[in-house]
């Protein structure tokens, strides 16, 4: 508890935990004999709780293929009724455990995905800064927190219509994370405002990082009278002490700098 805590990876450390319940069981077991041996099945079932259900199958079976090994134990137990009630247990458990991990799947990404654009949405983005925030304060990572936004939208909307604005936002999506690398983020705050946090870049590769990604979407990003829709760029790189807010602030500011000098361009903030 106190290293998922520490460490935020709470499965490593349920993983863990089953391995070492498992563990405990099979030990228990054998110095005890028949007498401990109905332990096994309340451990089996914790540990579909406690692992992933592939993990937890995979560690049951392998407790549940070494019990059969012991000594003694199946003189008064029978080794078929055995196999059976614990395969029956380990199965059902499986399925009840992947239909669980399938919804909280489903749910995560209700939570966290902007439904149009299959970007991040903001509450995905207060909880990846916050634990940029974290690594950079503790690991010294550099990010760049930029916010881009799309020149004109309202005039995309008023001229074609709302359904093709959508479409534009889905096509700004799908460049930029085309262009971009794995672990790059893409959040929409709302409209045709979006966020990209970037870790791992150095104040050396910012600039030509967002330049390409402006140039890109300058030339690919198109109305379907065959407009170029341009974007603006506000970008921040982390400082020591920065907050979420300062960190967002920083970075606004440097968006309406690029719109006060003729939007279609990119601002570093110079904090």
């Amino acid at each position: 508890m106190t290293y998922a805590r520490r460490t935020n990876k709470p499965r490593l450390a349920s993983a863990i935990t089953a391995i070492f319940i498992n563990g405990g069981v099979a030990v228990i077991i054998a110095h005890n004999g028949v007498d401990s041996f109905l332990w096994i099945y309340p451990v089996f079932a914790a540990t579909f709780f406690l692992a992933r259900p592939i993990e937890a199958l995979c560690i049951s079976l392998i407790t549940g293929g070494f019990l059969t090994t012991l000594p003694d134990i199946f003189d008064t137990i029978s080794l078929s009724a055995y196999i059976m009630t614990s395969t029956m247990l380990s199965l059902s458990a499986f399925v009840y455990a992947s239909y669980g991990q399938k919804q909280l799947r489903l749910m995560e990404s209700l939570n966290t995905i902007d439904p149009l654009t299959g970007a991040f949405n903001r509450r995905a983005l207060d909880s990846d800064m916050a634990a940029a925030l974290s690594n950079s304060e503790r690991n010294g990572t550099q990010y760049l927190l930029a916010i881009l936004d799309l020149d004109h939208f309202k005039a995309v909307n008023d001229k074609y219509g709302h359904a093709v604005g959508d479409q534009v936002l889905k096509k700004l999506v799908t460049l930029t994370r085309t262009h971009t690398r794995k672990h790059d983020r893409l959040y929409r705050l709302g409209g045709e405002e979006f966020v990209l946090l970037i870790p791992e870049i150095n104040h050396e590769q910012q600039l030509a990082f967002i330049q390409k990604l402006k140039t890109v979407i300058t030339n690919e990003l198109k109305t379907p009278g065959g407009e170029k829709i341009t974007v603006s760029f506000g970008a921040a790189a982390w400082v020591a002490e920065t907050t979420m807010d300062t960190w967002l602030k920083r970075a606004d500011d440097a968006l309406y700098l690029a719109k006060k000098r003729g939007r279609d361009c990119a601002v570093f903030s110079d904090t």
